[in-house]
């Protein structure tokens, strides 16, 4: 399909058209495809099944019309139909007062582009001392009051080098020349905006020395027009630009499938066998290895990796364990299918077993055909062929698309580290004869707290968000958590098991009747204040649940019995509680009724009491797990509005 034979009528298959245009902007570039796609893209409806549409703002010193069309191309490629509005030249103040002026509606992001030269003037050819705090006070005064009167991303390129810098052998020696003062000033920029999660540098300096200063400018158009950049260049340019929206905006890939044989290593593992394979620090061994730090390193980002090869699995594993060279171990992997079977049906199971989408998965193999196998079967996962030279290793690590990260943060580390140890427990239940096995397996650890203030933060978020096991439904802010432990008892369950720790996943509250702090979620009747009732022998169960994260590991029956047990030394006869139901809860519909309740008559299932000293009598749980601790329990009545005091270990 050509952009020539397709009308503008509005039965037009937009997405079709993009989908062709980008495959063919990848597969032959040229400047002339990305003007007509981006006249072309002025037609189209703002919304295209299978792209996401983005308004982009630029502010600019310079003439930047010219690159539009590569920009629209390169981030058509990643899945963003961009519509674009540029801003008044150097005037990037003005839309700092007011942003209106950013566009019709407002914008995704702005791209804020500073032409070095524009910017410092004839002041780079003797810059004065204070050059340097001048120019990154502007940027970051620019930056910070974009930030605060847009809700738009930030894109902010730093100073590339110039046109054609003069007195450069002398300005190399000399800390207070431009050359200098302009490096000094991109690092700055790395150091003030770094910290803002709705902010990204694109290192145009790094960019341009990649291409070639020499290559990279165009004197006749920076001098004619103001627009600096080389017409090959601009391609380059566009890709950075792009690949930096791309990993803000976009869902961001989750795993990276590799093949082994020609991959991880050169040569084929069953035929040459593992003293011929290449891997190492000889050449061509040492290219592969780099691959496979380069792997390593995406781990340390977050990223999972997976193994997806045809070879006998014991092989593999022997060599990876036994090979001084190898970067990589079995231990790298999440999951892996080594085995003869169909790679795309591995590449399904690998999806399921971790539990993330297709659409998340990078797979990388040597061979054309498993390649196309899996892009026909699996369009949305996204392929790369590996290079058959091992010389060309390199620019395949530098190049490979879904692979960069602007932040790397603890909870990107964790959420990892979840999904690794899901798989490694649906591994281990597979094995198991039964859920019993499986759970005294896992080795779970419990620790349950009772009046513990640094928790009720947790608390409130769980009370928020926790709907299928919820007997109550309550919605609790931190003030109302803290009103709880004031009038009653609060007690937080928090979990680990051999594969990770969860943190709190459950939560009690219990309160004497009478003594109800509201909710804020406005299903309870107004606060009474903060009274302090005496405690009594009757308390009601305020709120019970788990976190959808623990479900199936049966921590609930301890939860309930050790709050029952606690109540009943502190001279309770009757505990009461009741389940609300709602259209996400039905899971707790026998709940307390399995655990020795009885039915208050005329509650209609709703209402349940129970003898706390009779609670063992009803107790299904023995011996699942390996410990129990209870902090802040005594063996007299709950001291409320105190720090747990003592603890103890069954």
């Amino acid at each position: 399909m050509s952009p020539a034979t397709l009308s503008a009528e509005p039965t037009t298959d937009w997405s079709a058209y993009f989908r062709e245009v980008a495959r063919q902007g990848a597969d032959q570039p040229s400047y002339a495809r990305c003007v007509e796609a981006y006249r072309r893209s002025t037609e189209a409806p703002n919304a295209v099944p299978g792209f996401m549409s983005m308004r982009i703002a630029i502010l600019r010193n310079a003439t930047v019309e010219p690159w539009l069309p590569e920009l629209f191309m390169a981030l058509l490629q990643r899945g963003i139909k961009a519509s674009f509005h540029v801003g008044d030249y150097s005037a990037y103040e003005q839309y700092v007062a007011d942003s209106s002026g950013l566009g019709d509606r407002r914008p995704d992001y702005v791209f804020l582009y500073f032409d070095p030269a524009e910017l410092a003037g004839d002041a780079r050819h003797d810059p004065p001392a204070d050059m340097t705090e001048a120019l990154l006070a502007r940027i970051e005064g620019i930056v910070q009051g974009l930030l605060d009167a847009t809700g738009a991303g930030l894109v902010v390129a730093n100073l590339p080098p110039g046109l054609a810098e003069a007195h450069s052998l002398r300005g190399d020696q000399d800390p207070g020349s431009w050359h200098q003062r302009r490096r000094a000033v991109n690092l700055g920029l790395v150091e003030r905006l770094s910290a803002s999660p709705r902010t990204a540098i694109l290192d145009l300096d790094r960019v341009v020395g990649e291409y070639g200063r020499s290559k990279a400018y165009d004197l006749r158009m920076a001098f004619l027009a103001r627009s600096p950049f080389s017409a090959g260049f601009l391609p380059c340019f566009a890709d950075a630009f792009a690949e930096i929206v791309a990993v803000a905006a976009l869902p961001p890939k989750k795993c990276v499938v590799v093949d082994c044989d020609n991959t991880l290593w050169g040569g084929v593992l069953g035929e040459d066998g593992p003293n011929r394979v290449a891997i190492g620090t000889e050449y061509p061994g040492s290219a592969y290895r780099e691959f496979q730090f380069f792997l390593k390193g995406l781990g340390r980002q977050g990223f999972l990796l997976a193994m997806n090869s045809k070879n006998n699995e014991a092989d593999v594993l022997t060599f990876m364990a036994e090979s001084p060279e190898m970067a990589l171990r079995e231990r790298d992997f999440a999951a892996r299918r080594v085995n003869w079977s169909d790679k795309a049906s591995n590449i399904e199971e690998i999806a399921d077993e971790l539990n993330i989408g297709l659409d998340s998965l990078i797979f990388i193999d040597d061979s054309p055909v498993e390649c196309e196998r899996v892009r026909t079967a699996f369009p949305e996962v996204q392929v790369e062929q590996f290079p058959s030279d091992p010389l060309a290793i390199p620019s395949f690590m530098a190049s490979l698309r879904g692979t960069a990260r602007l932040h790397v943060t603890e909870d990107d580390l964790k959420r990892t580290a979840s999904i690794r140890a899901n798989a490694q427990r649906e591994r281990l239940r597979s094995t198991a004869p039964d859920i019993d096995a499986f759970i005294r397996n896992l080795q779970i650890k419990l620790t349950i707290t009772r009046q513990d203030r640094s928790t009720v933060h947790r608390v409130s978020q769980l009370t928020q968000r926790t709907n299928q096991f919820n007997l109550a439904t309550k919605r609790y802010a931190v003030s109302d958590v803290e009103r709880l432990m004031d009038a009653g008892v609060v007690y937080a369950m928090r979990m680990k098991d051999r594969f990770s720790d969860y943190g709190v996943v459950g939560v009690a509250i219990a309160t004497p009747r009478g003594d109800k702090p509201a909710a804020t979620g406005g299903n309870q009747p107004a606060a009474t204040g903060e009274q302090s009732a005496e405690t009594g022998e009757e308390w009601e169960i305020d709120s019970f649940l788990m976190s959808c994260r623990a479900f199936g590991r049966k921590i609930e029956s301890e939860l309930l019995r050790t709050m029952l047990h606690d109540l009943a030394r502190s001279g309770a006869r009757v505990v009461r509680a009741n389940r609300v139901a709602t259209p996400k809860n039905g899971m707790t519909r026998d709940f307390y009724s399995q655990h020795g309740f009885s039915e208050t008559p005329g509650s209609g299932h709703s209402g349940y009491w129970i003898d706390p000293r009779d609670a063992g009598r009803h107790d299904p749980v023995d011996h699942f797990y390996k410990r129990v601790t209870l902090i802040g329990f005594a063996a007299t009545e709950p001291q409320r509005s105190q720090a747990p005091r003592s603890a103890r270990t069954r």
